[in-house]
């Protein structure tokens, strides 16, 4: 994550820095408030809330790990298979964990009820709340629609890595046409009629470099054989920092397929650092 480092900080860095640490800490104890845990304690509030297809954070940070995982739900509101699936096939590690939900199914370009209307509004909410904790490693992860906001966010954050599967890389419907790409024509089309999709988020393959302000590190995992998915992918080589994974089956759900061979368990646990070992 980006750091201060040992170099002097203007005090309007430090005073700015420092609002929105409080602001994130104010942010986690209204989440709180309202995740109410029943007698089953924290965990079982958190499994509650990821059952809550309504509910757009939701999240459990009882954790003394400095490592914080947020997974970003995509259309369908889930991460390729239940959250708390998702959040299953991490084996048990101590760890922060953060689900965000796009409860308004428009590549967060809508923003999170209740906390704001437009992408830039969900990216400080997320930045709030990873202020109000101490992390210093931070993973996004997130699947097709969620995917393309792992890295979108995963690079306004600064986060140390980002783990995507099968995403869009683009929500430009032209873009999408020429590589063939109409899974998403209707809904898609009613969030550009809208007007809400913000410019400089419309296209991955520009808007990461523009916009990268640390060593992110992003992993792309797809399916060889579905070409949208791979053309989506493969728009991204040259991308500093993007790392393609090629799966020679599987179908746009390459998520689910790695929870069935055991695959993701692996790739989040090294990713969060099992055994001492961290995915770079």
């Amino acid at each position: 994550m980006v750091n201060g480092g040992s170099h002097q900080v203007p005090h309007a860095m430090q005073k700015r820095a420092g609002q929105v640490r409080r602001r994130g800490r104010r942010l986690v104890r209204r989440l709180k408030r309202l995740a109410a845990p029943g007698d089953g304690g924290a965990a079982t509030g958190f499994q509650r809330e990821l059952e809550d297809g309504e509910l757009p954070l939701s999240l459990d940070m009882d954790s003394d790990s400095r490592t914080l995982l947020i997974a970003l739900g995509g259309i369908g509101r889930n991460v390729s298979m239940p959250p708390f699936e998702f959040f299953k096939a991490t084996g048990g590690i101590p760890c922060k964990r953060l689900f965000v939900r796009d409860v308004n199914q428009a590549w967060y370009q809508m923003g999170l009820p209740g906390y704001g209307t437009s992408f830039t509004s969900a990216s400080d909410t997320l930045r709030e709340l990873v202020a109000g904790h101490d992390v210093d490693r931070l993973v996004l992860a997130g699947a097709s629609a969620g995917g393309y906001a792992a890295m979108a966010f995963g690079t306004l954050l600064g986060a140390d890595l980002v783990l995507c599967f099968a995403p869009q890389s683009t929500v430009d419907l032209d873009e999408l046409h020429a590589i063939g790409d109409h899974r998403y024509d209707e809904r898609l089309g009613e969030v550009t009629a809208a007007g809400v999709i913000d410019p400089d988020w419309i296209d991955l393959r520009a808007a990461l470099p523009a916009h990268r302000v640390a060593n992110t590190r992003y992993h792309v995992y797809f399916a060889d054989r579905v070409r949208p998915d791979r053309l989506h992918a493969e728009r991204l080589i040259g991308v500093e920092g993007m790392r393609l994974y090629r799966f020679g089956r599987g179908n746009h759900n390459i998520a689910r397929m790695m929870r069935e061979t055991g695959a993701l368990d692996k790739v989040l646990q090294r990713a969060l650092g099992a055994s001492g070992q961290l995915t770079a």
